[in-house]
């Protein structure tokens, strides 16, 4: 055995040792992103199951301000999430209509209660009022104008 056989040998566990290093950097990257992409779904679930709320106004006395020609909507956070209320998380349908509002605060967390002020013409007879969240939970409340 001559030394041509051992750097023979040499090159080819060199080339060895190379190949399995970037397969290794390879999986490991592969495993990396993976659990990166499980995370932010999970975060993502974890906010779909625990954002809820209810309109708790009383549907025969929904009070309304003439001075500002606005609608006072109670909104209760009923999840376990902290929700946030402004025009970007929350779309507001007054009879199918998309209404501006303005919150009374930007965030509420669970059991907290904000007021929109829901900006309509007052409302002769009956109407709906849905308030959809940013990640699609949809409540509607029927009262008298």
């Amino acid at each position: 055995m001559g030394f041509g056989d051992v750097a023979t040998h040499l090159i080819f566990f060199i080339a060895a040792v190379v190949l399995a290093s970037s397969a290794s950097a390879i999986m490991f990257m592969t495993v990396q992103k993976v659990a990166i992409e499980a995370n932010e779904q999970g975060e993502a679930i974890k906010k779909l199951v625990g954002t809820d709320f209810e309109i708790i106004n009383d549907p025969a006395n929904v009070v309304y301000n003439s001075t500002l020609g606005a609608y006072v909507i109670y909104i209760k956070n009923t999840g376990t999430e902290s929700m946030y209320t402004s025009n970007n998380t929350l779309t507001v349908l007054l009879n199918g209509a998309v209404v501006r509002f303005v919150p009374d605060r930007l965030s509420i967390s669970p059991g907290e209660t904000v007021t929109l002020q829901v900006f309509s013409s007052k409302i002769n007879g009956s109407a709906r009022l849905s308030v959809i969240s940013d990640v699609g939970v949809k409540k509607s409340f029927e009262f008298q104008g």
